[in-house]
């Protein structure tokens, strides 16, 4: 009677160290609940990993379309650390603050190689310029390939970023993602292009498509 108790107990003991177990994976890693959020009618959500503070469903954003696969954004930020391309990061020691965010923002293609003290080694969203896109497409084994975690929001004027063959930009990136299929690239639609467009003259009085016209091209590196 004793041995029965005692491998009853053993059994026990052990379906719950599997339970736990399985539990910590789930918690620890971003993972799908298909079954049961499909009886919330919310099949295929996403949640963001435990580390992060507040455990929520990521957002839509319909603004913002994966190059590759025609899909809106998925992503929900707590905390933001975005962070500067100027010179001034240079001394500033907050990469290990930066890298504790759970969104980190970056511009363009500023590095983090040789700078990592100053401005943090981990990058979940690069916010690019159409002007900007070559600059990437110099190293894209490393921006597409090495980084492939990274999220790519890539903004133009619509001359530059139309899909019937005659955006050059577009086509630079649909070129990318053929090279590099894990690669999230998305880029802005027209109306929120237009949206952004109206923010940016109504708090600068300056047309930003103008602006954009005049660049010579972005300075990203931290040293200048």
């Amino acid at each position: 009677m004793a041995c029965i108790l005692k491998r009853k107990s053993v059994i026990a003991v052990s379906f719950i160290a599997a339970f736990l177990f399985l539990l910590v994976v789930r918690l620890v890693n971003e993972v799908n609940f298909p079954l049961l959020l499909n009886c919330f009618g919310q099949p295929g959500t996403k949640w963001i990993p435990f580390s992060y503070t507040y455990r929520r469903p990521l957002r839509t954003h319909y603004g913002y379309i994966n190059v590759r696969t025609q899909e809106p954004l998925q992503l929900d930020c707590n905390l933001c650390a975005i962070v500067s391309n100027s010179g001034q990061m240079v001394g500033q020691k907050v990469g290990n603050e930066i890298d504790q965010s759970s969104c980190i923002w970056r511009m363009n293609n500023a590095p983090t190689k040789g700078y990592e003290e100053d401005v943090g080694r981990m990058t979940m969203i690069r916010v690019v310029s159409h002007t900007s896109v070559p600059l990437l497409l110099k190293n894209p084994d490393y921006f597409f390939k090495e980084a492939n975690a990274t999220i790519y929001v890539i903004w133009g004027p619509f001359r530059n970023m139309r899909k019937d063959g005659n955006g050059i930009v577009y086509n630079m990136l649909k070129k990318t993602v053929d090279l590099y299929p894990k690669a999230q690239i998305y880029v802005t639609t027209e109306k929120r292009m237009s949206y952004c467009d109206g923010v940016f003259k109504k708090e600068t009085g300056k047309d930003s498509n103008a602006i954009c016209s005049s660049m010579d091209g972005p300075r990203d590196d931290h040293t200048k």
